[in-house]
């Protein structure tokens, strides 16, 4: 039995792997960076993934006010046509 999701991920490493083998020409197996230079290299990687995060979040509040926006008008719509939701009680 295969994982499905466990394949995609190996294979999206798979092909990162190698586009930073056609970009910058070495792989991981390079021994010209200090630890610390590694280090360096994931600290910049982990900012980079914050800034998407944050970016993330802020359009998840901006679709949600958005959401909010609209449902809002719509139900001032309503309210203005004299639908007063009363038929929709459960009796």
């Amino acid at each position: 039995m295969k994982d499905s999701i466990v394949e995609s991920v190996v294979n999206q490493f798979k092909q990162r792997s190698q586009v930073g083998i056609n970009k910058y020409g070495v792989t991981l197996d390079r021994n010209d960076l200090s630890t610390l230079e590694w280090l360096k290299h994931l600290q910049e990687e982990l900012m980079d993934a914050t800034l998407y995060i944050e970016k993330l979040k802020s359009k998840l509040n901006f679709d949600i006010s958005n959401y909010n926006d609209e449902l809002e008008n719509r139900m001032n719509i309503i309210a203005q046509n004299g639908n007063t939701g009363i038929h929709y009680d459960k009796e």
